[in-house]
């Protein structure tokens, strides 16, 4: 391979050049790295594509362009569906002849918004590894799963990124994260069409099994959107999956579906037998995980104050006492039949017999709902009713509001 370092063009004017020199730490490689701090090209099978297109970046800022061009070549060999990385490897190889303004400037015939889209790529994914957030502690997401979930789903919008968490011994911890796309016109979905990923709580349901185009890749999985805020605020549309890309694209770009959550194929796979345990909770959030640092300093705090409104909750309806019991119930209550005032009705109604009865919360589960006002919280439980003439035992969901620094139930029904 020809060395073209001592002949490159000026580093204004080549785009990742400047990316790399003003964007990238020189210590990037180790922090990226570590198990490869010398970056042979031997080494680099072991690596994943978007680790390989990072190392290319770095190699760039450390002046290393041939090598570079090396890495490049090797991660298209090993993944040639990789778009950007063929636009990369286009202005190293041009590099060396002539001077280009930005990425991309050799490939003239294309669209400009694909090229923007391309830009937009490179920036998200090497974001991630200018994280110095250390993803092997606990992170502050204000969530609890119970001993029967798995699994939880991190989806930070803003920077196109999935986190995978594992529940081991009740303790939310990192698995892996995957670059993902998301709606066209971003996030906050509000109607069918609009091209936009919903903000919420969502669950996964089983694979589409019916015959799927080559659009939606190696599979698909729906997302329960709407849920039950989404409904209360008329936010409708349907169709909102996690799902693959068509095999001639390794992925697309940040902003580029239809408001529906899409991984690479590889990614996908790699997550089947994690989506195949089915109802994993999806968090999708317009707050990155550095955020959440700042946001739930007293996380612990949080969780307690939550666990004990639930159970006073609990034990003020089970003693009957039905003042104290709907004072957990905001102004602003809803649920599928009801509004506050004709809960409270019926509920007095009810309570007014003081019939002895047990109630039983087991399975207790909650999520924080991304929210830019009022904090809320999704809990779900298994509910163990017992009366002189009642039986029942149901899945429960209620959403908790912070109401002046008071927990309060704004929706309650069957999960």
């Amino acid at each position: 391979m020809e060395t073209f370092i001592n002949n490159s063009p000026k580093k204004e004017f080549f785009f990742f050049l400047i990316f790399a020199l003003f964007y990238i730490p020189q210590s990037l490689s180790e922090e990226v790295f570590l198990s490869n701090k010398n970056f042979n090209t031997a080494e680099l099978r072991y690596e994943s594509p978007e680790k390989m297109l990072v190392k290319s970046l770095v190699e760039i800022s450390e002046g290393r362009l041939d090598i570079a061009l090396e890495t490049i070549d090797t991660l298209i060999k090993q993944t040639p569906n990789f778009k950007l990385a063929y636009l990369i490897q286009g202005d190293l190889l041009l590099a060396h002849a002539k001077q280009i303004s930005g990425i991309g400037d050799e490939h003239k015939s294309e669209k400009k918004e694909e090229i923007e889209n391309f830009k937009n790529e490179a920036k998200v994914r090497i974001e991630r590894y200018l994280n110095s957030l250390n993803l092997q502690n606990e992170p502050k997401i204000f969530a609890q799963l119970n001993e029967k979930d798995k699994y939880l789903f991190y989806v930070d919008a803003v920077n196109s990124r999935l986190y995978l968490y594992e529940n081991i011994n009740g303790k939310l911890t990192y698995k892996d994260d995957y670059y993902v796309s998301i709606g066209k016109n971003g996030f906050g979905k509000q109607y069918e069409g609009d091209k936009k990923t919903p903000v919420g709580v969502y669950f996964t349901g089983k694979k589409i099994k019916e015959s799927l185009s080559d659009f939606y890749g190696d599979a698909a999985y729906p997302l329960s959107y709407p849920n039950e805020i989404d409904r209360k605020n008329k936010r409708n549309g349907s169709g909102i999956w996690l799902h693959g890309t068509p095999k001639t694209t390794y992925n697309r770009a940040p902003l580029a579906s239809d408001g529906c959550i899409v991984l690479s194929n590889p990614d996908l796979m790699k997550l089947s037998s994690v989506l195949d345990t089915n109802k994993i909770p999806v968090i999708i959030s317009f707050r990155s995980l550095k955020d959440l640092e700042s946001a739930n300093k007293n996380l612990t705090e949080k969780k307690l104050s939550l666990v004990n409104a639930i159970e006073t909750w609990r034990k003020n309806w089970e003693d009957q006492d039905t003042d104290n019991y709907l004072k957990f119930y905001s102004k602003n209550f809803f649920s599928e039949k009801d509004n506050f005032d004709t809960w409270a009705e019926r509920k007095k109604l009810i309570q007014s017999q003081k019939a002895k009865v047990s109630v039983g919360l087991s399975e207790i589960s909650f999520f924080d709902y991304p929210n830019t006002e009022n904090e809320i919280v999704l809990v779900d439980f298994i509910q163990d009713y017992k009366s002189p003439t009642i039986m029942n035992k149901m899945n429960k969901r209620q959403y908790w509001i912070n109401e002046n620094n008071e927990w309060r139930i704004m929706y309650e029904g069957g999960a």
